[in-house]
């Protein structure tokens, strides 16, 4: 039993690698997209049931608009895209789930403070699911605890799946249900959904010099620094405006030819504090 399972993993990590065509970089990925989207339903589901939603009103209409204008510029059509305000406003998170579901708190407003902050921080998270990191992340644990064999059995037979198998699965991946929410980044992850999330904000005609000034009140915000809650385990803030500046130039023109799309809006002025 032990052979077939080397030799599986062998074969699956040797297909396993694509070459991430956004950013160049090879990436170890061995967890099947419809997968991993199951699981973001499910935990999307969950915390939604869990929550307090806010449905109506300025800050959920002008999430929607975002979310409709970064899901345009971020063009997966493999993705439902669905995003949800959260009235948390203890709670400073953002984040979107394998599939495209999105989720902001409100706690998070006054640190967005306009449309075009709240679009940065958005094109960060889809960068996140449209990188697939949180697949990549999983194959890396599979990989490290020997799971890939258990991966195979259990998703070659899903619909048969006892709940044993799937509590087996769920615990070597060190998941459970909040998969889309619990899921940790590497710094390099994070490097990169700063710069796809950068284009991603230029391309739906929001100012891309916007991003820097997030991290500037992140910092603020966090009294030095040291990461806000959803950012632990991250780049420091300096770090991350250096990057972006080092990318502001193509930003700035893909901004220039796209910034027809926001209607000629002010989405700089001052929304939340």
């Amino acid at each position: 039993m032990k052979r077939p399972l080397l030799l599986m993993a062998a074969f699956v990590l040797g297909v396993g690698c694509r070459k991430l065509p956004e950013t160049g970089r090879r990436q170890l990925n061995v967890v099947p997209n419809g997968y991993m989207n199951d699981l973001g339903v499910q935990s999307y589901r969950q915390v939604r049931r869990e929550s307090n939603i806010i449905t109506t009103g300025r800050d959920a209409e002008i999430l929607e608009a975002v979310k409709d204008r970064i899901a345009t510029a971020a063009d997966n059509p493999d993705y439902k895209w669905r995003a949800t305000l959260f009235r948390d406003n203890q709670t400073v998170n953002a984040w979107c789930m394998p599939g495209g579901k999105i989720g902001f708190y409100t706690g998070i407003l006054p640190i967005l403070e306009n449309e075009a902050g709240m679009a940065f921080v958005m094109g960060h998270e889809v960068a996140h699911a449209t990188l697939r990191h949180g697949a990549e992340r999983m194959s890396q644990q599979l990989v490290t605890v020997g799971g890939l064999g258990a991966l195979s059995l259990y998703l070659s037979n899903r619909e048969a799946a006892d709940p044993q198998m799937t509590t087996i699965v769920l615990s070597v991946l060190g998941l459970g249900a909040q998969v889309g929410v619990l899921l940790p980044y590497s710094r390099l992850h994070e490097s990169e959904a700063d710069r796809v999330g950068l284009m991603y904000m230029a391309k739906a005609g929001y100012p891309p010099q916007e991003s820097i000034k997030v991290w500037n009140r992140m910092q603020k915000n966090s009294g030095g620094d040291n990461p806000l809650e959803f950012l632990s385990t991250h780049p420091s803030y300096q770090t991350r405006r250096q990057e972006l500046n080092q990318r502001m130039g193509r930003a700035n023109r893909l901004y220039e030819n796209n910034r027809n799309r926001t209607n000629g809006r002010n989405v700089q002025q001052t929304i939340w504090r």
